[in-house]
């Protein structure tokens, strides 16, 4: 079991407040992680041992970022960042999305165990999904390079939404031209290497309608 003051402090160092109820759930996730991972390959075998900030402080990074109620999680994958997102902020709604269903089974289980109420789960590919309404803020994190990531998820953003991704160094990766493109580097406790977020925004007059 992660150390309470552990999340609590990384969180704090990325300028996010954490209450004593989303701690508690925050380490009950990363347990449930650990105890699946054996069976579901949800990570990698070396994340294990720093799973707080390869995964807890890495996808709580975001949460600054946020605009918005409505989110998206595009390519969840094992919940991140779309879970611990969702544990912090009980006030959004999110839409987890993947098409791997053997992934998705652990996420719904955590759903169910941690009582995480404002999270709606979604199995199907990206290029197919048509939800009702657009998102205020998509996120994303190791899906693909930012270029590709905005090609598929543009139609799924408000007018005044954003895009919001973990990536690395913008200056050595795709970034689309399309966007207005605002890379803010930041340091996460317990990891030597660089880490960036990148928000992309419409351009005003490039609306996409949902397709």
């Amino acid at each position: 079991m992660i150390a309470p003051e552990a999340i609590r402090d990384g969180a704090r160092a990325l300028g996010v407040d954490v209450d004593t109820a989303s701690v508690q759930k925050l380490s009950a996730l990363a347990d449930l992680l650990v105890q699946w991972n054996q069976a579901y390959n949800l990570i990698s075998t070396a994340d294990v041992a720093r799973i707080l900030p390869r995964h807890l402080l890495d996808s709580l990074a975001l949460l600054p970022h946020l605009r918005g109620r409505r989110i998206l999680d595009a390519g969840t994958g094992a919940g991140l960042p779309g879970l611990p997102l969702a544990i912090v902020s009980p006030e959004r709604s999110f839409v987890l999305l993947d098409r791997s269903e053997k992934k998705l089974k652990f996420v719904r289980q955590a759903k169910i165990e941690l009582a995480i109420d404002n999270v709606e789960i979604v199995c199907t590919d990206l290029k197919l999904y048509r939800p009702a309404a657009c998102f205020d803020t998509v996120v994303a994190r190791a899906l693909a390079a930012p270029d590709a990531i905005w090609r598929s998820v543009e139609r799924l953003v408000s007018a005044c939404g954003r895009v919001v991704l973990a990536c690395g160094d913008p200056n050595a990766i795709a970034l689309p031209g399309a966007a207005i493109i605002e890379p803010h580097r930041i340091v996460i406790p317990g990891l030597d290497e660089p880490h960036w977020v990148v928000v992309l925004k419409r351009r005003l007059g490039t609306e996409s309608a949902l397709a």
